[in-house]
Formats: structure tokens, sequence, C-alpha cells
């Protein structure tokens, strides 16, 4: 975050609007970190993420799969064979978790779990010809609805909204001493 932005979310966060007071009242003590509604990045974030994940859902349900199996679908369709506890990360999914998910989707045939010979612990896990073909069929009808959810946004601001959220980003992991892994 610049220095003229830290400030501006300093003096915001150490001056919270009384309670009671109208969203309008949080957007005119910082707009740089409040919308006209009052929410801030992450809430916009959250809610647009809530949204294509119910509309994702609804392409998905074709095929009865959750959308939460979606993602470790996708992740394995990119990036390949990993194991348990990168893919764990790279959906955003603490590692125990992932094992129901993980069982349904082999259960299914989607997926197979290979157990490491070097480390009985460890397993990896990759996409099987059925969790692939999945993929494929799916994969042009989610993206459309990317697609379709960007209408009316020109390229020139689509270039600066990427400039942004990569920069978000940036500061983010900063934050965080690289302790996640993202895709």
């Amino acid at each position: 975050m610049s220095k003229s932005n830290s400030g501006v979310a300093n003096a915001t966060l150490d001056h919270e609007p009384p309670a009671g007071a109208s969203n309008e009242s949080a957007a005119k003590l910082s707009p740089e970190l409040f919308d006209e509604r009052g929410r801030t990045v992450p809430w916009m974030a959250r809610t647009v993420r809530r949204l294509y994940d119910a509309l994702g859902q609804k392409i998905l349900d074709r095929e009865n799969l959750a959308i939460a199996y979606w993602y470790y679908l996708r992740v394995l369709a990119e990036r390949g064979e990993l194991n348990q506890l990168e893919l764990s990360k790279r959906v955003g999914i603490a590692s125990t978790t992932a094992v129901p998910a993980l069982d349904n989707l082999e259960k299914r045939g989607l997926v197979q779990r290979v157990r490491d010979p070097k480390d009985r612990r460890k397993y990896y896990v990759s996409l099987k010809d059925e969790g692939r073909r999945l993929v494929d069929d799916m994969l042009p009808a989610i993206a459309d609805l990317h697609s379709t959810s960007l209408d009316g946004i020109a390229p020139r601001d689509m270039q600066v909204f990427w400039k942004v959220a990569h920069q978000i980003e940036k500061n983010l992991i900063e934050m965080s001493r690289d302790d996640v892994a993202l895709d």
C-alpha cells in the first residue's frame, strides 16, 4: 500500500463511524476504502465470489458437481498432478477438509490418489479421464459466465482493474510473508 493510502487506512480504522451511522457516512469518511454503500474491497470481492459461485453452481448442477469440487478439478486440470497438501493450498482449503472432497471425487472416478513411494504419509492427486472430460465439458459454460459478467466494461477499464487487482494481491502476499500458496 502506498504511504498516502496507508495513512487513509489507519485514519479510517482508528475512527470508525459511530454506531448507527449510515453507509454514506462511511463512504464520506474514506472514499479510498469504502464505496458509496460503505463496502470495502474485501467485502465486494466476497460478494462477487459468492455470485460467481451461485451462478457457476447452476452450470455444474448439470453434472451434479458441487462448486467446491470444481475448484479441485480446475487446479488439477491446470497444474497436473499435485500432492494433496499442495492441492489444498492452491484451492484455499485446509488439507483435512480436502480429504472428504477428494474421497467423493475419487468415488465418482474423477480423480485418483496415489501414495508417494518415498513418503507413505503423502498422496499425489491427478485427474482421471472422466475428470478431464467433465472439466472440458463444463469449462466453456463457466468461461461464458465469466465473459458475460464483464459485459458493458470497456477493455481499458479491465486493464485498470487487473492492474489494481494484481497490486492488491502483491501487497497481500507481501503482508503474508509468503505463507500462502496461490494460483
